[in-house]
């Protein structure tokens, strides 16, 4: 079960007609990368800072971000989780699905919160501080293939 203390406990959402440029700003003044764009408690999709980028481009060293709703930019149906999926579930989720937040949903299907990698990582933190890595690395040198 995921511990109240890791989960991110003030989410701003955003609604989908709101614009893309509001957003960002959102996301920069709050210095988050995800924003869930909710409308009248249900989860409609998923703002994250890459969304953002991917439909922008850089002029004189800063983002341009284009005149869009954010309906328009998001991932739509997101992943979600209760707030007693079991941590290694939601780490398989990310892992396996390639994300970095999922909604988090009461029984009735309204948003209660939001959990980050960032807050995975802090609990992993908080449960591991002293330990090393269990690992083994491998290197391989992909330019001995170009030839």
């Amino acid at each position: 079960m995921l511990a109240s203390a890791t989960m991110t406990r003030t989410v701003i959402v955003v609604p989908p007609e709101l614009a893309l440029d509001a957003a960002w700003g959102l996301m920069q003044t709050h210095r988050i990368r995800h924003l869930p764009v909710v409308r009248s408690g249900e989860v409609l999709g998923m703002l994250s800072d890459r969304d953002v980028l991917l439909h922008s481009s850089a002029h004189s060293g800063s983002v341009v971000v284009p005149i869009m709703p954010v309906g328009a930019a998001m991932a739509p149906a997101p992943y979600t989780i209760t707030s007693d999926t079991p941590v290694g579930t939601i780490v398989r989720l990310f892992t396996e699905r390639k994300i970095d937040a999922a909604p988090v949903l009461s029984d009735s299907g309204r948003l209660i919160g939001l959990v980050t990698s960032t807050d995975l990582l802090l609990l992993l933190l908080e449960q591991n501080e002293a330990q090393p890595l269990p690992f083994e690395w491998q290197v391989v040198d992909s330019s001995a293939a170009v030839s």
